[in-house]
């Protein structure tokens, strides 16, 4: 799943609430999680401007 192409409101859902794992999922399930927390921190989802990232 591409974290990037969510919706703003998706990202948001997804740094507010952790996501359920299973023992054997944990590194994986951390990194998609990780990711999250990153496009929510920088703004980034389907509908932001990649030019104005970073700036």
């Amino acid at each position: 799943m591409w974290i990037v192409n969510m919706l703003a409101a998706d990202i948001d859902r997804l740094f507010r609430h952790d996501i359920f794992y299973e023992d054997k999922d944990a590194s994986q399930a951390l990194r998609f999680q990780r990711v999250a927390c990153f496009c929510y921190y920088r703004g980034i989802h389907a509908g932001s401007s990649w030019s104005e990232i970073g700036h």
